[in-house]
């Protein structure tokens, strides 16, 4: 039986840059209208898409990702009102995701490089927009990393992410509870050492160091640019985000 790896390899090089750039561009736009409706409640199987201006029903010509927006100039077909370009934003990244899983790991890696990165990509949002980090994202980026994980670095073994898995919450976790006991305020999420942990099982535990520390600092180059910018503007830390950010860069670069 051919794996994985081999049946990619055997498909046209451009074929599959394609693939991956659609694809990364159709889950963009799904993640773009789950991080819009699901913090306020609303269930993103109910209902069709609505423009938000004059509430038309939109119709499959005119939810077609990126190519929609660039024919319709960014603006609703029906009342000429501009889109918000948020979900325009959202498939672009995603589709770059998919860009850079085939471009930069090898062949046998790029589907679990690839969908890595589209896990991360709510978690991603969501915590930079909301300071939340969903169970239920979490539990599903650890559930498919005990599979995934094994394609997207094959030289590990499974301890190493079982290891990786506990050490990830287990750190965090920690840190979280002693500042919370020392300054008796909350100093980090909850959700932040579950994603470490749901991280490790995908990386291993010998990359959750350097995935901490990139994180860091990119948290400190976002305080940076913060606090150039307007001084007054409170400072928010989705420390999520710099940590999906992170992982993903270390599995395409370790």
């Amino acid at each position: 039986m051919s794996s994985l790896g081999e049946v990619q390899f055997a498909l046209p090089f451009w074929y599959q840059v394609i693939s991956f750039v659609i694809l990364g561009a159709i889950w963009g736009s799904f993640v773009a209208a789950l991080c819009s409706r699901w913090p306020i409640g609303k269930q993103i199987s109910n209902g069709r898409s609505r423009c938000d201006a004059c509430q038309t029903t939109l119709a499959p010509k005119d939810l077609v990702p990126i190519f929609s927006f660039a024919l319709l100039r960014g603006k609703c077909r029906y009342c000429r009102q501009n889109i918000g370009v948020g979900a325009l934003y959202t498939e672009l990244i995603s589709a770059a995701i998919g860009l850079s899983a085939i471009l930069l790991v090898p062949s046998d890696s790029s589907v679990a490089m690839a969908v890595f990165g589209w896990l991360l990509l709510p978690l991603i949002i969501l915590d930079y927009q909301r300071l939340w980090l969903p169970n239920r994202l979490v539990i599903a980026l650890a559930g498919v990393g005990t599979v995934g994980g094994y394609f997207l670095l094959p030289d590990g073994i499974w301890i190493d992410r079982v290891i990786g898995g506990a050490l990830g919450f287990l750190s965090l976790e920690a840190i979280r509870q002693g500042f919370r006991k020392i300054r008796n305020e909350e100093g980090m999420g909850g959700g932040d050492p579950k994603l470490f942990g749901a991280i490790g099982v995908w990386l291993g535990w010998q990359l959750l160091p350097m995935t901490l520390l990139l994180a860091c600092l990119i948290g400190l180059v976002h305080v940076a640019t913060v606090y150039v910018r307007d001084r007054t503007l409170p400072l928010r830390l989705p420390f999520g985000t710099f940590l999906s950010v992170a992982a993903f860069f270390l599995a395409a670069f370790h």
